[in-house]
């Protein structure tokens, strides 16, 4: 009996030591060589603005839900770590592709991130990554880099873009420029949650996109909507292009809850685009 109870004694200890040694603090992992501290407030959509000011506008448009922060200290050396917690992957990948652009130096984490002088962010599932050390040491890059990969480990949710950029054409897509914008597209309120992605067609720089609906109703409405507002429109088959007073010409193809877009008056990219 006191044998078993000793080796369950030392299974423990056993335990307990591989968890402090690969473990941390709920989202954060230790960092070899770095003071771990995560006694910070956890921010919510109630008082978000409380630590970004008015930056906290745009996340809460990508329906922000939590933000948990921990910073990593070694001697004199400080980096930050920020997980913002969004209502789903869409959301988060939305948020993320606002602060990011197609020729930032991408790493292979996550859905998507990258690294700029003493920061790495990246997105994966509803979570949205942001490390960065503020004393501006590069040669800490790695650091970061070591960081990022073992907060991603600890984070559930897909590694793949959102479903509905598969429907883009790959044919002259500008790499790693996909967006969701989540309100005011074309910048009216009307306008449902947008999936958008920009391509190099013919020497010049075009947009496509894609108007996600609740209902083909609603679909039917924003259509209706946008025709409303526009200086001119016409419609060849299923295309409609409308001349709109503020973004130019615009060709629209509804099917079903999504309506197919195009920023410029390309027919032969768009029909690639919709099959028509």
């Amino acid at each position: 009996m006191q044998k078993n109870i000793l080796s369950l004694l030392t299974l423990l200890l056993f335990l307990t030591a591989n968890i402090k040694a690969e473990g941390g603090d709920g989202l954060f992992p230790f960092l070899d060589g770095y003071k771990l501290k995560t006694d910070f407030p956890v921010y919510t959509s109630d008082n978000l603005w409380d630590y970004i000011n008015g930056g906290a506008y745009t996340y809460l448009n990508f329906k922000f839900t939590d933000l948990h922060i921990a910073e990593y200290v070694k001697g004199d050396i400080l980096i930050k770590a920020e997980i913002y917690r969004h209502k789903n992957n869409v959301y988060a990948f939305g948020m993320y592709a606002q602060e990011r652009a197609p020729d930032y130096s991408f790493i292979d984490i996550g859905v998507q991130g990258y690294t700029e002088n003493t920061l790495v962010n990246f997105v994966k599932g509803p979570y949205y990554v942001k490390i960065i050390c503020y004393d501006g040491n590069e040669a800490l890059k790695q650091d970061l880099l070591t960081l990022a990969r073992s907060i991603e480990k600890r984070l559930e949710g897909t590694n793949k873009l959102p479903e509905t950029f598969s429907k883009f054409p790959e044919k002259e897509k500008v790499k790693n420029s996909e967006a969701y914008i989540a309100t005011e597209f074309l910048g009216y309120n009307f306008m449902p949650g947008v999936y958008v992605t920009t391509y190099r067609h013919e020497g010049k720089s075009l947009k496509l996109f894609i108007a996600e609906c609740e209902s083909e109703a609603q679909a039917e409405e924003v259509v209706k909507k946008l025709t409303e507002k526009s200086e001119s429109s016409k419609k060849k088959k299923n295309i409609l292009t409308i001349r709109d007073k503020y973004n130019g010409t615009i060709l629209l193809c509804p099917k079903g809850i999504l309506i197919y877009g195009c920023m410029d008056n390309c027919e032969d990219l768009f029909k690639s685009f919709t099959g028509k």
